[in-house]
């Protein structure tokens, strides 16, 4: 090859490269064209040039110009209607071999048209289309030779590949767009709805389009029933009558043998697929996990009739909407426990209300008796209570007498209310003729036996007491020691009597106890909530820092006694919570 020759080859392929560059730097189409054809006239040698770009409507369109005669000045009239170039375009006249041809539109122009009467003209095409027309105007005595041909054509190719590539960017971004427009409309639609098996179905939908299958659906692992559940789907032929969501398969809730990717569904598969699935006859097949705190609950897929090999993309996007899908199902069981947690809070109040009603609504007044009660359940509802019964007179003073308990049921929450409400009826409906403190318990204990299948029990101290000479008889069911206090010694001495808790054996043995209370002597009735409280170090309050409090407080009504304890209690527990219910009924003769 001559030298001139080669340097003119190195100087086209150098021009050629750089038209390559020109064209890739930008995604904006028209500005890359216009920028392109300055160097292809420089390459071509030719005086002006355009290049239409062919619509879906198959209309051409001015797209790029450069170096027009004064002639074609744009816009003008002379642009309106069509070309000979572009019919020719339509009927296959023009190639991507180049061909000289008359222009019509330099023909009808009017002015300086600079020698100027045709165009070299060749098509533009993507792999399977024509795209666009490449116009290099000349004059009528131009000649194409082989190596202009060649050159032109190259351009040609280079420029529909261009255009083919913003195209393809183009309908990308177009449905990323579209992609993400429906990711958000799920989201906001997630944030409102308060009925989440409409949100699926339209996810699964949705799914089928974004994705351009024929199906889309949701299996839920039904671990309980170690089955697979058809929860939602799009594009799946169902039976006439069935009850939903559809069993999809009975042994194997998770699906295992399924492919994460497959254009041939059912060879890939590996063991034979459920009768449901393989009578949809699927083909192309994409599936993403439903993952819920680490836990796969489920599966969303997505299938085509025909073979088809799903892109890493396309399997990005299911994951995002297997994500979303999980974010759907989490809202769902938050609002359902939430809902669950309302209903059981409703529930809890009225609970406490209704044990409120079983406790005295105040302290009976007795003459020279002052009477102090306090009860502070841990949770809404518990299992400490107390209870005055009045005793009618049965002395022929006419005297009456009244009965003082306080109890413990070993439980907390609900059952311990429940059980509560029982041990209190029981108890004063064995009180309430006058009978001893160890028949009361005695005759409780036999009822309660009798009436609960709980498998709970009862501490209990039961007093009966005469206002008129301070005389008190009582009986003990397994409950803390009352304290006395006395004010003749200034001593607090636990009223300690045996017996055992109500409600574990049929005939327990109680032991009798009897006691005078003289004027400004102090009985402290209390449950284990009081002495048993805890401070940060996890040590108890105990029975001598109650009775240092009530020997200190002595001289103050039984309400400043209360007072007196529960202040020593908060100091001594600091932050620490309350874990048990907190009782007490103080008494002080006067």
């Amino acid at each position: 090859m001559p030298s001139s020759e080669r340097q003119n080859r190195i100087a086209e392929w150098s021009a050629l490269r750089l038209l390559a560059q020109t064209l890739n730097q930008t995604l904006n189409l028209r500005s890359a064209l216009d920028a392109a054809l300055i160097h292809i006239l420089e390459l071509t040698g030719q005086e002006a040039g355009w290049i239409y770009l062919r619509d879906e409507g198959d209309q051409f369109i001015l797209a790029a110009r450069q170096r027009l005669p004064p002639a074609l000045t744009y816009p003008g009239t002379i642009w309106q209607g069509e070309c000979v170039c572009q019919e020719a375009c339509r009927t296959g006249q023009i190639r991507q071999e180049p061909i000289l041809m008359p222009c019509s539109r330099l023909r009808g122009a009017v002015g300086d048209k600079r020698g100027l009467t045709h165009h070299i003209s060749v098509e533009l095409r993507d792999s399977s289309r024509p795209v666009g027309i490449l116009n290099l105007a000349t004059t009528q005595w131009a000649k194409l030779e082989a190596v202009d041909q060649q050159l032109i054509a190259a351009i040609g190719d280079l420029l529909g590949t261009a255009i083919a590539r913003a195209h393809l960017y183009e309908e990308f971004s177009v449905r990323r767009v579209q992609e993400r427009r429906a990711l958000l409309s799920l989201s906001q639609e997630l944030l409102v709805t308060d009925d989440l098996e409409p949100t699926i179905q339209r996810l699964v939908r949705i799914g089928a389009r974004l994705l351009d299958a024929d199906a889309c659906a949701f299996i839920e692992a039904d671990e309980a029933g170690g089955r697979a559940l058809l929860r939602a789907c799009h594009g799946w032929e169902l039976p006439t009558v069935s009850a939903w969501p559809l069993i999809l398969d009975e042994n194997h809730p998770h699906l295992w043998y399924l492919p994460e990717r497959s254009s041939q569904l059912a060879a890939d598969a590996l063991m034979r697929l459920p009768i449901l699935l393989r009578r949809q006859s699927f083909q192309g097949h994409l599936l993403a996990p439903v993952e819920l705190g680490g836990v796969q609950i489920g599966l969303l897929m997505v299938n085509t009739i025909n073979p088809r090999s799903f892109l890493d993309s396309e399997a990005e996007l299911l994951g995002l909407l297997a994500s979303q899908l999980a974010q759907m199902i989490d809202r769902e069981r938050l609002y359902q426990e939430a809902l669950a947690r309302q209903r059981l809070e409703r529930e809890l109040d009225l609970a406490s209300e209704i044990q409120a009603s079983f406790l005295p609504d105040c302290c009976p007044f007795v003459p020279g008796l002052q009477i102090e009660a306090f009860y502070q359940a841990a949770r809404q509802v518990g299992g400490d209570f107390y209870d005055f019964i009045e005793i009618p007179a049965t002395t022929p003073d006419g005297q009456s007498r009244f009965g003082v308990v306080i109890a413990d049921v070993t439980d907390k929450g609900v059952p311990a209310a429940l059980f509560m409400a029982l041990s209190r009826t029981l108890l004063r409906a064995s009180a309430i003729d006058g009978r001893s403190p160890v028949a009361v318990l005695e005759r409780a204990n036999r009822l309660i036996l009798a009436d609960s299948r709980a498998g709970l029990f009862v501490t209990c101290f039961y007093a009966l007491i005469d206002p008129a000479t301070g005389r008190v008889t009582y009986a003990n069911g397994g409950h803390n020691y009352p304290l006395l206090y006395r004010q003749a010694t200034g001593q607090v001495i636990p009223l300690a009597a045996q017996g055992i808790v109500l409600g574990i054996i049929p005939d327990p043995h109680f032991v009798p106890g009897e006691i005078v209370l003289d004027p400004g002597d102090i009985l402290l009735f209390y449950t284990d909530g009081i002495t048993e409280a805890m401070n940060p170090q996890r040590d108890l309050f105990g029975d001598e820092r109650l009775a240092a409090v009530l020997r200190a407080s002595h001289q103050h009504a039984p309400g400043d006694i209360v007072d007196a304890v529960l202040a020593a209690v908060r100091e001594f527990t600091g932050d620490t919570p309350q874990t048990d219910d907190m009782t007490m009924v103080v008494i002080k003769r006067v």
